[in-house]
């Protein structure tokens, strides 16, 4: 064998050492994912028994960072400043864990940004805000259901409750069942159950 084919194969040896490791360890993945900018916004449809609200939300970050705003132009002349202004809902995130997966890959490349969410395994945390209240929960994508928790400190008021995300045809639901109470009053708590639509 001559020297320039050994020196061939050790680098092969090398590269392929090293990206088995990164690949074992999540370095490469991480590597790459936190140097990709993201920003997706859609609609936003709340049905309700006396009528549906509307909007649009946003998400954007960087990485394992991210923001999101969920935005209903006009609902801030019908409720009080202390449940919602102009602003909206506005939040910050991190991811804590993302598997990426053939599917998320896949998904990618057919321009499938849904279905890419969906088929990536990920876990993390948030913090909320929107007029006087504040909140924070937590999410997990499995690769088979996507589910997370909340809680909501309001001026008058307190949500504790959980979460189910699910794709919906061409739409994607948020499912949300919670208990809702007067602040210092538990005993008047009522159960809720809505649906989002995005």
């Amino acid at each position: 064998m001559n020297s320039k084919t050994t020196i061939i194969l050790i680098v092969l040896v090398l590269i392929c050492g090293i990206a088995a490791y990164g690949i074992a360890s999540g370095a490469i993945e991480d590597a790459i994912f936190n140097s990709i900018p993201y920003n997706y916004s859609s609609g936003v449809l709340i049905p309700s028994n006396e009528g549906s609200l509307g909007g649009y939300y946003a998400i954007n970050g960087q990485g394992k960072n991210f923001n999101f705003n969920i935005s209903l132009p006009g609902e801030e002349n019908t409720e009080s400043p202390f449940d919602y202004t102009k602003d909206g809902l506005n939040g910050t995130g991190h991811l804590n864990n993302i598997g990426i997966t053939y599917n998320t890959i896949t998904s990618l490349w057919s321009h499938d940004l849904k279905g890419a969410m969906f088929n990536t395994k990920f876990d993390g945390t948030f913090n909320m805000s929107c007029a006087a209240w504040t909140g924070n929960g937590s999410f997990l994508n499995n690769g088979q259901n996507f589910t997370g928790n909340f809680k909501i400190r309001g001026v008058f008021s307190y949500w504790n409750g959980t979460f189910d995300v699910k794709e919906d045809s061409n739409r994607i639901k948020l499912q949300m069942n919670y208990v809702w109470y007067p602040n210092n009053n538990p005993q008047k708590a009522k159960n809720v159950q809505e649906i989002i639509y995005m």
